[in-house]
């Protein structure tokens, strides 16, 4: 885990191109007394010195992610569905755009049967768009939604979260991952730091 982190902060120091900014949660102070922490959550450590100029932010704090649901044409996904595993939510402008269509094909691709992908789209469409999208792009794993109040529920955790972005939330309900705008940052580049990161996550 220690090298995976100081690796991470290496590339992205050395390499011109990581443009995504990825904020790493810590825990600082301990949960409401009717909220336990539940045991042996797996957070990660950061090693070594601060650099200047910081290729990340680093805020040491811990992040409960909001009680939300998504809605599908199916019914609405509740966080309490997601428990035991691992959520991965990104926000995006619209689904019809190249960024969008090349995340999802990648995302569909990913064999992590711990991991739940999430896209949504902030500008609210009706479930027959969404679903023509789905179809189109032949998407069973991956499920898209289009809800602004999903992203609004966040963004008042994160405050400094925009669109394109991507939370990564823990088995245990945590966000320990976020980058809060991905606006031009290959998809490739996404979703090789995103595969090291829910490596990470895994124990």
């Amino acid at each position: 885990m220690k090298k995976f982190i100081s690796v991470l902060m290496l590339t992205l120091i050395l390499s011109p191109e990581a443009l995504a900014d990825w904020y790493i949660l810590l825990p600082k102070k301990p949960l409401p007394r009717h909220r336990q922490m539940p045991r042996n959550v797996p957070v990660p450590k950061l090693k070594g010195t601060k650099v200047k100029p910081k290729p990340y932010s680093v805020e040491v704090q811990k992040v409960l992610a909001p009680s939300f649901s998504v809605p599908t044409k199916r019914g609405k996904l509740t966080k309490r569905d997601l428990e035991g595993k691992n959520v991965v939510i990104f926000f995006v402008n619209s689904f019809f755009s190249p960024f969008t269509e090349k995340l999802v094909s990648r995302l569909e691709r990913q064999r992590d049967k711990k991991t739940v992908f999430i896209v949504v789209s902030v500008n609210d469409a009706d479930f027959s768009s969404v679903d023509t999208f789905k179809k189109l792009m032949g998407l069973r794993k991956v499920v898209v939604t289009a809800d602004s109040y999903l992203f609004y529920q966040f963004k008042n955790r994160l405050k400094n979260l925009k669109v394109p972005s991507v939370v990564v939330i823990d088995r245990f309900g945590f966000i320990r991952f976020f980058s809060p705008d991905i606006e031009g940052t290959s998809v490739a580049r996404i979703t090789k730091e995103l595969s090291g990161i829910l490596t990470s996550l895994k124990g």
